[in-house]
């Protein structure tokens, strides 16, 4: 079998994109569960994004991937209410819990404060830090 390999480190975002389309349209078939639906909310000074959340849902779960606040708003309790308010259009979506995926030297005290429990880990990923996977059972 004559397969090329072709390593990128530059990938285009579209051929991406296709990937992950391939993905969702498999998922969603086996599953029966819906479309995956983005989700993002963004808070704006003027046109420049100061902070924001972003992820999915797809079925009764939610994955956020992105929490940012710029740093001269931190310590304003803003990453908290924007996962609060990610929690909520979860909710309202019919989600019943949520997951975010971090890193050991960012939020912890954050998800914990928000009601997230500690509920995997991998060490030295990368080295010097771990991965961390923190959920939230959603009630309506």
């Amino acid at each position: 079998d004559d397969v090329e390999f072709h390593v990128e480190e530059d990938p285009d975002p579209l051929d991406i994109e296709f990937l992950e389309r391939q993905i969702r349209f498999e998922e969603s078939a086996a599953m029966g569960l819906g479309e995956e639906r983005e989700l993002a909310i963004f808070v704006r000074e003027g046109d420049r994004i100061v902070a924001g959340i972003s992820g999915w849902t797809w079925g009764d779960c939610c994955e956020l991937q992105s929490l940012w606040v710029d740093p001269s708003l931190r310590g304003q309790w803003l990453g908290a209410r924007l996962v609060a308010a990610a929690g909520a259009e979860a909710i309202r979506r019919g989600c019943t819990q949520t997951i975010h995926f971090t890193w050991g030297f960012q939020a912890q005290p954050l998800y914990r404060r928000t009601g997230y429990e500690l509920v995997g880990r991998v060490a030295d990923f990368p080295s010097g830090t771990d991965v961390l996977w923190y959920r939230k059972r959603l009630a309506p």
